[in-house]
């Protein structure tokens, strides 16, 4: 069952400054979730998300009668502040939580959604606080590059493509691919295998969300597009450190492939997908 919903703009407090966020607020009185929704935008974006993805999302949801916050970090779209990594979101994330359940007081869960880097923070703000609020996760296309992971991807999804076609080693032997083209590659199979000064370390805040996703007591929506090297990289970089064994067979995690998505789900279809899906995972938190 639907529900009308409205908008409503709101500004509060983040360390100093003020972000504005747009709640949508579920109109029928009778759609009185008990569950809400924060979306974490992340990279250079602002509420709306590509393509209004985001708008799209918090009024599908609301239309369900789950009331959705999304907003401007600082130093992003309308919000105040200096620009910051999404590994410094902590503060604002925490602060537009506080705002919903300001604004729904009779709410007793949240989710937090993201996307690519924007669900990574959701898990680094698990990370560095734990939330009791919050109850749910939704992860569309996780970030977790390394220069290891990218190159593993790239090999496993490109290049071992090419490889196999028979007009790449026509080219090759008649001089047609260029030098640097197939120093490239060599430099590729060697990161791959965790050699050679491509292969640095991988950075601290993937082992955060790692010890973030173990520990977390609720439920987690991981959606992955097939048409997107940030969602392949995920899977690869799970598949091969240790600190992500066995993480995505955990019973609490729903795994929903979308095929033909791209990173941003541009595709209608897709992005209904991922609103279908959603509106049915929301009501088993409670």
């Amino acid at each position: 069952m639907s529900h009308a919903s409205t908008l409503q703009p709101l500004l509060f407090a983040c360390e100093g400054e003020t972000l504005l966020g747009i709640l949508h607020r579920p109109s029928d009185a009778l759609a009185a979730a008990r569950c809400g929704v924060v979306i974490v935008v992340g990279g250079p974006q602002y509420r709306c998300g590509s393509h209004r993805q985001f708008i799209q999302l918090a009024s599908a949801l609301a239309e369900a009668g789950h009331p959705v916050l999304r907003f401007d970090v600082r130093g992003m779209g309308d919000s105040s502040g200096a620009m910051r990594s999404f590994e410094q979101l902590g503060a604002d994330i925490r602060a537009a939580i506080d705002q919903l359940l300001a604004q729904q007081p009779g709410l007793e869960q949240v989710v937090l959604c993201g996307l690519c880097d924007g669900a990574s923070a959701a898990l680094l703000y698990l990370h560095e606080s734990p939330d009791p609020r919050v109850r749910g996760l939704l992860l569309i296309n996780p970030w977790v590059r390394s220069t290891t992971s990218l190159a593993r991807a790239q090999v496993k999804h490109y290049y071992r493509q090419r490889l196999l076609e028979p007009a790449f080693w026509r080219k090759l032997l008649a001089g047609r691919v260029a030098v640097q083209a197939f120093r490239d590659l060599l430099a590729n199979l060697r990161a791959a295998r965790g050699r050679g000064p491509a292969a640095a370390a991988p950075l601290a805040f993937q082992e955060r969300m790692a010890r973030a996703w173990n520990a977390f007591d609720g439920r987690i929506l991981l959606a992955l597009s097939g048409n997107d090297l940030t969602a392949r990289e995920f899977v690869e970089f799970t598949r091969a450190d240790p600190a992500w064994r066995g993480a995505l067979e955990r019973p609490a995690v729903l795994r929903h492939d979308l095929p033909r998505a791209d990173h941003t789900l541009s595709e209608r279809k897709d992005q209904h997908a991922l609103e279908s899906i959603t509106k049915r995972w929301l009501p088993t938190l409670v």
